[in-house]
């Protein structure tokens, strides 16, 4: 926990409209100290030796500059050195951002409501802005292709935190054992599941666009499931340059990765060739698994959760910007907390790995 006092009465940066970071509580710990917010990793307390000044959080709400301020300020009595000073310190500590930051433009008054807690968590996160993150996952197709309890779960997750068009591509009709918290709901048995995975992301997002997208027309792409063989749709992803995400499902393991970037390497078929090199009988087993009939995929409903929220970061990650985890790499996760990494090289015998300068350790 990070202890501040007010002795310097130079004021930083100006911030246009300042704003506290959203969602931090405001706690006094006695009459001349104000702790914000309750996590020790970076709650911030506020030593003022006039109390009056704590009333200068108060008109932090992003209506006003910081002009603006220091005159209210002064109209409740408070010296506009230290009000100054105290701007500076919540400037300076990242507590006061330009409201600008926390909301791209133009979006309807009912999304930047439904987005409050995400701006609150990406302000806090500290990697950029939240306007800047959420006006790339407004921007961005993305379409879940495949089948499994997790494709509609994950579509539902990144509409939620602002994907503006989110695509479940996902064919034949519901069963009674596809319901899943976050996707499809018990009374969709027998419905196409298109149309209930898409009411699904509607539900959560009713601003999403769940239209079909044209071909070539998705800027990411979550594959659920091998529903054909691995060196087909590595390559189908590679002439396209189309990032994607696999997730699985293996007698009750999920399966998250690997994330696939534009540079393709390495791809899907490195693994599958890496596992045909650990098991000769690997192709045979491949081919039965991607081309047989459904069947129930034991998956239980934790580990479906668990699975949903990190196949959901990765994505989100990437459309912001930053760097995915699960870039070379596959996380099999058998329930909350039992987690097993795997990382991959591209594969000497995948054409992917002379597109990639980077190379990640071999599965292991």
């Amino acid at each position: 926990m990070c202890r501040r006092e007010h002795a310097s009465d130079t004021p930083g940066p100006a911030v246009s409209r300042p704003t506290l970071l959203p969602g931090l509580r405001r706690l006094w710990r006695d009459r001349h100290t104000v702790q914000l917010g309750t996590d020790p990793r970076r709650a911030v307390v506020l030593e003022f030796a006039d109390p009056a000044l704590a009333r200068v959080l108060d008109l932090l709400d992003g209506t006003r500059t910081d002009r603006a301020i220091l005159r209210e300020a002064a109209a409740l009595g408070i010296p506009e050195p230290a009000a100054a000073a105290l701007l500076h310190t919540l400037q300076d500590s990242g507590l006061a951002v330009d409201a600008r930051t926390l909301l791209p433009p133009g979006l309807p008054e009912p999304v930047r409501r439904r987005l409050a807690t995400e701006v609150a968590a990406l302000a806090l996160r500290g990697e950029g802005t939240p306007a800047e993150a959420l006006r790339r996952r407004a921007a961005a197709h993305v379409m879940i292709s495949g089948y499994g309890r997790l494709a509609v779960p994950i579509a539902s997750a990144l509409a939620e935190a602002g994907v503006g068009h989110v695509v479940p591509a996902v064919s034949g009709r519901t069963r009674d054992d596809d319901a899943a918290l976050g996707g499809l709901l018990p009374a969709d048995a027998g419905r196409p599941r298109a149309t209930a995975a898409a009411e699904a992301v509607t539900r959560v997002a009713p601003a999403a666009n769940v239209r079909p997208l044209r071909d070539g027309a998705a800027s990411f792409v979550v594959q659920a499931g091998a529903h054909r063989p691995a060196g087909l749709t590595a390559l189908a992803y590679a002439r396209r340059k189309v990032p994607h995400l696999a997730v699985d499902v293996r007698d009750g393991i999920a399966v998250v990765g690997p994330l696939v970037p534009p540079a393709g390497s390495p791809c899907l078929n490195c693994v599958d060739l890496h596992r045909r090199d650990r098991d000769p009988a690997w192709p045979a087993l491949a081919a039965q698994l991607s081309t047989g009939p459904e069947s129930i995929a034991p998956c239980a409903v934790t580990t479906l959760l668990v699975a949903t929220g990190y196949a959901a970061d990765e994505v989100l990650r990437y459309l912001d910007g930053g760097t995915p985890q699960t870039i070379g790499t596959t996380i099999e996760i058998a329930g909350p907390g039992r987690e097993r990494r795997r990382s991959w090289a591209p594969h000497p015998e995948c054409g992917c790995g002379r597109r990639s300068a980077g190379r990640p350790l071999s599965g292991r």
